[in-house]
């Protein structure tokens, strides 16, 4: 059997035989792996599960492994920092190239509306796991893939923003001192696992991207907990059903 990571960065073996563990053989390692973090976990896997086949839960709860037109993938909504490095660790020493970040984020920069769509080009770590994979100050997505997936995404009809974004690991407590130094530091806007997954992917030696939509206002204190108004929520949830598909198009060009 293979033990060898595809990576350099996590080492000349596996730290567990992860084939056993998830119930995979070599034969069907992914694609790609897709993250996603989400409170509303259920729906999400609903949602991105339908479009694929031969669904099955891995090993680890939670972690789903399927085709897409005839591509394994793995889909795994992990909600913050902590949680999705462990998928991208995992998958990175099983050798799969690449892995796409999913989610929400809350507007900082100007000019950004729910339903926008933000591909991250480097991203400030403000999350205590991407220390634990080398990750210090701020981590770059991997340039070709982000333009690709840029490209993609405006290609389906999405306004796409490119540019510096921050990963914070507390949704409920961003006071606005804070929130002032990310926007004074350029960012577009805050997520809670991007620079988490960009981290523990560049320790694999994994390709690594992220494709957000936006839903808050930080800057202008709308939260995520108020309504929009139906055009706005429609455009926010079009684009929320559109990322995972652009996603694996792109990474993947199924």
């Amino acid at each position: 059997m293979d033990t060898r990571p595809a990576g350099t960065g996590a080492g000349a073996v596996m730290d567990q035989d992860w084939w056993r563990v998830l119930g995979l053989a070599p034969a069907q390692r992914p694609e790609l792996l897709v993250v996603e973090g989400s409170w509303w976990r259920r729906d999400r896997e609903r949602q991105r599960l339908a479009r694929l086949r031969e669904v099955r839960e891995l090993g680890a709860p939670d972690w789903w492994w399927g085709t897409f037109d005839g591509r394994p993938v793995v889909y795994a909504c992990v909600y913050g920092a902590a949680r999705t490095v462990e998928p991208v660790h995992v998958f990175g020493q099983l050798g799969t190239p690449t892995v796409v970040q999913l989610g929400s984020c809350g507007a900082l920069a100007p000019g950004l509306a729910p339903g926008d769509l933000v591909v991250p080009t480097r991203v400030r770590i403000g999350e205590g796991a991407s220390a634990h994979y080398g990750g210090t100050g701020s981590v770059a997505a991997t340039a070709d893939l982000s333009a690709v997936l840029a490209r993609v995404a405006a290609g389906a009809g999405h306004t796409v923003r490119q540019g510096p974004t921050v990963t914070t690991e507390v949704l409920l407590r961003q006071p606005p001192d804070l929130v002032a130094s990310w926007r004074a530091g350029g960012a577009l806007a805050v997520d809670m696992e991007t620079s988490a997954t960009f981290s523990a992917a560049a320790w694999a030696g994994m390709r690594h991207a992220a494709l957000l939509h936006v839903w808050d206002d930080v800057s202008a204190g709308r939260s995520w907990t108020e309504d929009l108004p139906p055009a706005l929520d429609e455009r926010r949830r079009g684009a929320e059903r559109d990322q995972f598909e652009l996603a694996v198009r792109a990474a993947i060009g199924a």
